[in-house]
């Protein structure tokens, strides 16, 4: 009898290890868009010739890694423990964006000339434990590109931040920062200048920039892929396409 018991033993810790290390410590939110500014905060300010013009509206992932990953947590042990989304982003993104759109009253169609690519690169909410409660932190950012018959009108990038104190582990505070961050980027996105004039125009924005604005082009480029906002092989293009203006 105490043999059979003692074999037992390497077969309970084998059953223990094969089960997942952190399935029962990661928060899960099941993502939703409820932001918490007041009304008109974070709304940008859209010219009256951009709210006449009707574009197609494409919205990306380009995160990389684990697309389930939105960020991590501490708990009361200063332990890490991950923070991912029970909703596939993407499909969620791209509703939100839309709905956001409407709100703003932007004119999409899917058969518009003009492409308004938006491509999130930074999704992450970070929870940090408290004597009482814990802070959220969440970060969005997004690249942005408007093309019309493969031409690039203009192209650039937009982020935003939200913070706020909860409760800890909460997928509703979680939710509240990421809607929150998610607004602000989008809105930055709409109000930039050099977006608005080539929407309203159909021009490319930098063909009203003064001389010497392949250098500040090359800089901007650089810039972008120093954030991480595109690829290489994305820089690589533009790069070639840009230097064949010299």
């Amino acid at each position: 009898m105490t043999r059979i018991r003692f074999a037992a033993v390497p077969a309970l810790l084998l059953l223990v290890v094969s089960l997942p290390l952190f399935a029962e410590d990661e928060l899960s939110v099941d993502l939703k868009f409820v932001p918490q500014e007041m009304v008109d905060a974070s709304a940008p300010a859209l010219a009256p010739s951009v709210l006449e013009r009707s574009i197609r509206l494409v919205v990306e992932d380009a995160r990389g890694g684990d697309p389930w990953s939105i960020g991590e947590g501490t708990d009361d042990d200063d332990e890490t423990f991950p923070i991912v989304a029970a909703t596939d982003v993407l499909p969620w993104l791209d509703a939100t964006v839309r709905e956001v759109a409407d709100d703003w009253e932007v004119r999409t169609s899917r058969k518009a000339a003009r492409v308004l690519t938006l491509r999130l690169t930074r999704f992450a909410v970070e929870e940090s434990n408290k004597p009482l409660g814990s802070t959220y932190a969440a970060e969005v950012k997004l690249a942005f590109r408007l093309e019309e018959g493969g031409r690039t009108l203009a192209e650039g990038a937009a982020s935003g931040d939200a913070h706020r104190y909860g409760r800890s582990r909460s997928a509703d505070n979680c939710n509240e920062v990421l809607s929150d961050a998610l607004k602000e980027a989008l809105a930055e996105a709409f109000s930039h200048p050099r977006l608005q004039r080539a929407w309203a125009s159909g021009r490319a924005a930098v063909d009203e920039q003064p001389a010497g604005s392949i250098e500040q082009r090359l800089k901007r480029l650089d810039d972008l892929r120093r954030k991480g906002l595109i690829t290489e092989e994305e820089y690589d293009a533009k790069r070639a396409e840009i230097l064949k203006e010299l």
